[in-house]
């Protein structure tokens, strides 16, 4: 990653790895979910939502500076960059390899190609919504269709 002249490398790659993992949760854990009823929203901070844990980071992590380059024109300080913010969409990363992975799942079981349909994959992508995209003979077997005026207790945006 291009952080400029870094002023402490250690720091840098701690923000990166961080800012990625902080990413992977955004897109495939925390759900946010609002009461009907109220409108008031039901996941308020990490007791109510799952955040990545230290399980959840990857065993191969591997993070690279960008060396050997001369930013002569920039003017921050010492020729440093915010590293923060970028590695936070490559979380995004995550989202996109379990949408490939849903897709050759979802070949597995068709009779006829193009059988299973478009996947729809909301973010975040969390383990209940990963299972019902499988469209495996089991979840068509467990298939709830809500019946006519029910809803649910929550609402998602």
């Amino acid at each position: 990653m291009d952080v400029g002249r870094s002023i402490n490398p250690a720091i840098d790659y701690g923000q990166i790895e961080g800012a990625f993992v902080q990413g992977m949760g955004l897109f495939t854990m925390e759900e946010s979910l609002w009461l009907r009823s109220t409108g008031n929203i039901f996941t308020k901070g990490p007791g109510a939502y799952k955040i990545p844990g230290f399980r959840d980071i990857p065993q191969v992590f591997n993070v690279s500076l960008l060396k050997d380059v001369e930013w002569e024109n920039l003017r921050t300080i010492q020729r440093s960059r915010g590293v923060g913010e970028p590695p936070l969409f490559m979380g995004s990363s995550v989202f996109f390899a379990i949408r490939d992975a849903l897709k050759a799942a979802r070949r597995q079981w068709e009779k006829t190609p193009g059988e299973s349909g478009v996947l729809k994959l909301w973010s975040p992508a969390t383990v209940e919504r990963i299972r019902l995209a499988c469209n495996d003979p089991i979840v068509e077997r467990c298939r709830v269709v809500p019946q006519e005026g029910e809803k649910s207790f929550f609402v998602t945006i």
